[in-house]
């Protein structure tokens, strides 16, 4: 049984002001997709909302809390490590629960920044939901210098959590017209002895096609992994980009082939979508870029100009608060998954159909 399969099946069966800053750009965006652009590695264990079993988090991503003085409670937590304690809070209405800290997950955040009740100090909180079922499971906290800093620094006085929403707001608008352009489609370009193919959201193929048309030598180079739409780091665009995983295995290094497919603006501008470029980064680790006209529409040209300098702000102002605080160890932003409604793939909750699959 694959592992997903098995993970959504468990998760099934186991199936929850005073207001610091208003900022009238959060008035027109009710929510953003939290994404950190991290890319899935082989092997990584993924933290999932316990309810759909969308994934939410890397469990080498936890962290641990700064501040503890406000919990009531903790207790031992193996599967996040030896030495690991979640800590339980109780907000306003006396509703407990227990919070893990992480760098970095996977969401869609609510526009409304609040101090209401937080339980850190001199942070600023929105609240999380699963991307696929929107299920609250956590809270983004945001220190008030990084707020500061951004709004003194920025010529157009908008706030760390509305440039976020903005590029959020903008890749969620190129990935609806990169669908509505390539939907059920493949794309394929010939170099040299290769004939690549690339079909949208499905899968990637490397093959030699003869004078007859048939296919020799037919490798996958990956099936779309929406998983791995925990992005890499290096790559923080708005350019739309799927990857796909689990391809043929690699001789060279006994990895399985992996590809990255951005889908952008080229400068040569074609009338049609189409594969721009292959290239091979790293052994049996692709990278392809496709030619999409939708995403040379000139509404993008300002938006693109704007976000560069801001995000740019934005970095130095983390950097500035975490320089700051370095003995306190204070981060400039991070999550707090409540950990009832989420689960890490590698827990005991899960050994069952673990061993499901060892018997099938």
């Amino acid at each position: 049984m694959p592992r997903n399969l098995i993970v959504a099946v468990l998760l099934a069966l186991l199936s929850h002001a005073v207001t610091a800053h208003d900022f009238s750009a959060f008035d027109e965006i009710t929510d953003r997709e939290y994404d950190t652009n991290q890319e899935l590695e082989s092997g990584e264990t993924i933290v999932r909302c316990r309810l759909c079993g969308a994934p939410v988090a890397y469990k080498n991503d936890f962290i641990d809390l700064h501040d503890t003085s406000k919990a009531v409670a903790s207790r031992h937590e193996a599967v996040l490590g030896n030495d690991v304690q979640l800590f339980t809070f109780v907000d306003p209405s006396r509703a407990q629960y227990e919070l893990a800290g992480f760098k970095k997950v996977q969401g869609t955040e609510s526009d409304t920044l609040s101090k209401k009740a937080t339980v850190f100090d001199d942070y600023s909180w929105r609240k999380i939901r699963c991307k696929s079922c929107k299920r609250h499971i956590g809270w983004a906290f945001y220190h008030d210098e990084l707020q500061e800093c951004s709004n003194t620094q920025l010529a157009d006085p908008f706030s760390i959590a509305s440039l976020e929403i903005k590029l959020a707001l903008e890749k969620e608008l190129k990935t609806e017209a990169v669908r509505k352009e390539l939907e059920g489609q493949c794309l394929m370009t010939t170099i040299g002895w290769w004939t690549y193919e690339v079909c949208y959201a499905h899968e990637v193929h490397q093959f030699h096609e003869e004078l007859d048309g048939s296919r020799f030598s037919d490798w996958s180079m990956g099936a779309f992994s929406p998983e791995a739409q925990l992005t890499n780091t290096d790559y923080t665009g708005t350019d739309v980009t799927q990857f796909f995983t689990n391809g043929q295995h690699c001789d060279e290094n006994g990895e399985l082939r992996s590809t990255r497919v951005v889908y952008t603006c080229c400068k040569s501008r074609p009338e049609d979508a189409m594969v721009e470029s292959v290239e091979e980064p790293a052994l049996c680790a692709y990278l392809i870029r496709i030619c999409v006209p939708s995403l040379c529409d000139s509404k993008w040209d300002k938006k693109q100009g704007d976000f560069g300098d801001e995000k740019q702000t934005v970095e130095s102002c983390k950097a500035s608060v975490e320089a700051k605080h370095a003995e306190a160890k204070l981060p400039s932003s991070f999550t707090a998954l409540r950990w009832s409604s989420v689960i890490s793939e590698d827990s005991s909750e899960l050994d069952w159909a673990r061993r499901t699959q060892i018997g099938d």
